[in-house]
């Protein structure tokens, strides 16, 4: 009796295990399609929207629309009608939302897959439908996209393709030679991981950067120094990522070293002529350092170092940081693009940025949580693209802090605070804007879609705000998300509860 009870009790264990194995997945599952669902479809309509307000004046009052009926009048209808499509497509959307928040709860196996492919097959039906129908009833009309711009689709697709390709072969070279962050090995205050997980994110960045990067690139002075620090600090990166495993490599875990280390290769940005020339003041005008040569060079080298550092701080949770890299590179992209006449240079460094986009892009699905792969002490290789190109394009500082101001102010008071408490600034802790969020119930993805989405926005502003208030805006803004963020910290110091499990 007592042995086809161990049996059953063995069944029992065995099934209870599948069956936690399986929610797992299918909860994974979920959000990767939820994700998907609300990004492309999210942006299709919008897309629809404002291509429909671009185009508008320049259709015909009445436009075919009513494909099902015979042919002739009968399919025409007032333009105004065509505000139906992108009506329609956000219907789609809402009931896509709708369906995937019922099945979070019923857990219904290839149901989010089949949701997320047929409302997302539908709407690019309708985005297609709605400019071909632009396209066919319209008075001649200027092209939507400058040549300056479309040629940057190019480099970035290919940079996306190329590190999505290569992810998954880097990954499991990594996993073979135990080149992984386990966290019941490699313990570190600040960390969130809950199984062990492979290294090297910045190195697959790097490769596809630098490859696509001498494609399409010109190699000019500035561009091959840039090309040089982002390989240094992927291969300090890879030191780091091997001290787990080889003696030789232990150094670069003391953070002393790899400060020096920062420093030594931010340095190389004075023999590239890659140095801060001005900075902008409040109000309008600049402060000219010209005549200051250590000046400029302390500044240009005291700047990479810092965005390197507070960039790399952001790297916490999974998939925010590639979103970050990624969003920032874009807007980089167009302050590049900002001159009239244009010259040759800023389409390069243009197109260096969409390069880092799309390679940051590459990666989120490998980094999205649970992620496949860390970046790693590596991320700071597609730190340094993000603080070398804005000083090449004449990004005025606070335009360039803007853009990636909650990563900047965050660590501003993380090291501010460490500093008042008596900690070493450098040594890690779980006190980031990202560990208070968790704090108060947040889901690993939604403080990475956050970070997204503050980068875009900031981002957005900096961009669009006129140079003379440039500063000022990044000011106010500065001052508001540090009143935000040193309140969370109050309140986490007073509640003192450790961090909840993660979902």
């Amino acid at each position: 009796m007592s042995v086809l009870y161990q049996k059953i009790f063995k069944i029992y264990k065995r099934s209870y295990w599948l069956l936690n194995k399986y929610l797992e997945e299918l909860k994974r599952d979920y959000f990767t399609h939820f994700a998907l669902l609300l990004l492309v479809n999210g942006f299709m309509t919008v897309f629809q929207l404002g291509y429909l307000i671009l185009r508008y004046r320049y259709l015909s009052d009445h436009t075919p629309v009513w494909y099902t009926m015979p042919w002739g009048d009968l399919q025409l209808d007032y333009k105004r009608n065509l505000f139906a499509i992108p009506i329609i497509s956000f219907l789609f959307l809402a009931l896509g939302v709708i369906l995937m928040t019922l099945m979070k709860k019923i857990y219904l196996r290839f149901v989010p897959q089949i949701t997320t492919v047929i409302i997302t097959f539908a709407n690019i039906a309708l985005t297609y439908s709605l400019v071909r129908i632009v396209f066919i009833s319209s008075i001649p009309f200027p092209t939507l996209i400058g040549y300056n711009y479309f040629q940057l689709l190019l480099p970035f697709v290919t940079s996306f393709a190329l590190v999505f390709m290569l992810a998954p072969r880097m990954i499991k070279m990594a996993e073979e030679r135990g080149i992984v962050t386990d966290p019941s090995v490699h313990a570190h205050p600040g960390m969130l991981l809950t199984k062990p997980t492979a290294r090297g994110g910045g190195l697959i960045f790097t490769i596809g950067f630098l490859i696509v990067g001498l494609i399409f690139a010109p190699l000019t002075k500035p561009i091959l120094g840039i090309y040089l620090i982002v390989l240094l600090l992927a291969l300090l990166g890879l030191a780091d990522d091997l001290q787990n495993t080889k003696a030789r490599f232990k150094f670069v875990e003391s953070p002393l070293i790899r400060l020096v280390l920062l420093f030594l290769i931010s340095s190389l940005v004075l023999l590239f002529e890659i140095k801060i020339r001005f900075v902008g003041i409040p109000f309008g005008g600049i402060y000219s350092f010209n005549g200051y040569t250590l000046l400029t060079a302390f500044v240009s080298v005291f700047w990479v170092v810092t965005i390197l550092n507070m960039l790399s701080w952001a790297n916490g949770t999974d998939g925010a940081y590639a979103g970050i890299v990624g969003i920032a590179c874009i807007f980089v992209a167009l302050l590049a693009l900002r001159f009239i006449p244009l010259p040759l240079e800023q389409i390069a460094y243009a197109k260096l940025a969409v390069i880092a986009a799309g390679a940051s892009f590459g990666l989120i699905r490998y980094t999205w949580r649970p992620s496949r792969v860390l970046w790693g002490f590596s991320a700071m290789s597609a730190g340094a693209v993000l603080a070398t190109l804005p000083i090449l394009i004449n990004a005025k500082v606070a335009a360039s802090i803007m853009i990636i101001l909650i990563p900047f102010i965050d660590a501003l008071i993380t090291g501010g605070r460490r500093i008042l408490q008596g900690k070493n600034p450098l040594r890690g802790d779980r006190s980031h804007l990202h560990h208070l969020l968790i704090e108060r119930g947040w889901s690993i993805q939604r403080i990475a879609v956050f970070y997204w989405g503050t980068t875009a926005l900031f981002g957005l502003i900096g961009v669009l705000s006129p140079e003379k208030f440039t500063v000022i805006t990044a000011v106010i803004l500065s001052v508001i998300v540090a009143g935000v963020i040193i309140l969370l910290n109050v309140q986490s110091s007073r509640k003192k509860q450790p961090l909840p499990p993660l979902e």
